[in-house]
């Protein structure tokens, strides 16, 4: 039988990071500094150095920064906010339990992107801010999305869970909106040992705000002046970051080589499209997605040689039924839904060998060539 392939190898990463990691815990516990504390301020400066920002705020998930940074900018009911119809649901339900209204702007033809020829369209007298997903680890065409931005006076909230390090035209993700949104998911390029995530800015006075929020409207004890929630970067989770911090860009190149190894074994392929990167992008392969007119067949061919994918995402946004009577129509944005139909995550973890690339590859190609 076929030795099995993950679609992630978090076993393989802890033989490389375990040592390191189990020290910062240690140290953590020790302390007895279990909430925010040293190490979330430590990991909040580490983490805006590497984004290119001012400011970082420590938060508790990837989908509560993205909650709290709407909050922090006032978006509410009655407003609009534009996005993606190809994302994880979390993006669209920040805006929903922020009291907005999602406007979904279809993606740009063959990617997975948001299409910025398709925005300045779609903005309305009630549009308050853009939300761009960083998708698969490619940055959205930023300068583009921040020229429209710019002239009609809208915010930027940038969905980054998947795009830490990545960047076009020399800036960073995180670093283009008003706010740049991140998730530490276990399964991200740099994960937590559970959920954490942050929030990046150059805006001090939402720096703040983001952290009266998290912590229920308070700066000091009991005063509390405004109206917040608990979302908190814990110590252990901040020491868990910054203890693998230091590995993340070996990690990235690796993905780097791996992404180029598929671009070779599966160059010309008829009726599948590879994902790709402009001369001005830095991609950091959170996931290696391919487009494939036969995805039925080769996700069934994957299957039987013992292959983990995984199908980011079945379903365009506003076709779940959380929306209620917000849903949209089928054929509403037909890019999506192409895409949707079409989406492969093959495996691309730092650890994954060169001889399982290969075998992956074959497996695609012999099916996706019946």
């Amino acid at each position: 039988m076929a030795e099995h392939i993950p679609i992630l190898d978090l076993a393989a990463e802890w033989e490389e990071v375990g040592e390191a990691v189990e020290a910062a815990v240690v140290r953590v516990l020790r302390s007895g500094k279990y909430v925010l504390g040293p190490e979330t301020a430590a990991f909040e400066q580490e983490m805006a150095e590497l984004v290119g920002t001012q400011e970082c705020v420590g938060v508790g998930s990837g989908t509560e920064a993205l909650c709290l940074s709407l909050l922090a900018l006032g978006v509410g009911p009655g407003d609009e906010v534009l996005t993606t119809p190809f994302s994880y649901f979390a993006t669209i339900e920040a805006i929903l339990l922020a009291g907005a209204r999602p406007v979904f702007v279809d993606i740009e033809p063959a990617g997975f992107l948001l299409d910025p020829t398709r925005v300045d369209a779609a903005v309305g007298p009630r549009t308050r801010a853009l939300l761009p997903v960083h998708l698969f680890g490619r940055c959205a065409d930023m300068p583009a999305l921040r020229a429209i931005a710019d002239a009609r006076g809208l915010a930027i909230v940038e969905d980054a869970a998947q795009a830490i390090g990545a960047g076009r035209a020399g800036r960073r993700a995180g670093a283009w909106g008003s706010l740049g949104c991140f998730s530490f998911y276990p399964s991200k390029n740099l994960g937590a040992a559970g959920d954490g995530g942050c929030v990046t800015t150059n805006d001090a006075e939402l720096a703040d705000r983001l952290r009266l929020l998290r912590s229920h409207g308070c700066r000091t004890r009991d005063a509390h002046m405004i109206l917040g929630t608990t979302s908190r970067l814990d110590s252990v989770q901040a020491a868990v970051l910054r203890a693998k911090l230091p590995f993340l860009s070996g990690w990235t190149e690796a993905r780097a080589r791996h992404a180029q190894l598929y671009g070779e074994a599966l160059a010309g392929l008829p009726g599948v499209v590879l994902p790709q990167a402009g001369p001005d992008e830095e991609h950091v392969w959170n996931q290696y997605t391919i487009r494939c007119r036969e995805a039925g067949r080769v996700r069934a061919a994957l299957d039987a040689a013992r292959i983990e994918w995984r199908h980011y995402y079945p379903l365009p946004c506003y076709r779940q039924p959380a929306l209620g009577s917000l849903q949209a129509p089928e054929g509403f944005c037909p890019e999506a839904e192409r895409a949707c139909r079409e989406a492969i995550s093959l495996p691309i973890y730092p650890a994954l060998a060169k001889s399982a690339i290969e075998r992956i590859a074959d497996v695609v190609r012999r099916a996706a060539s019946i």
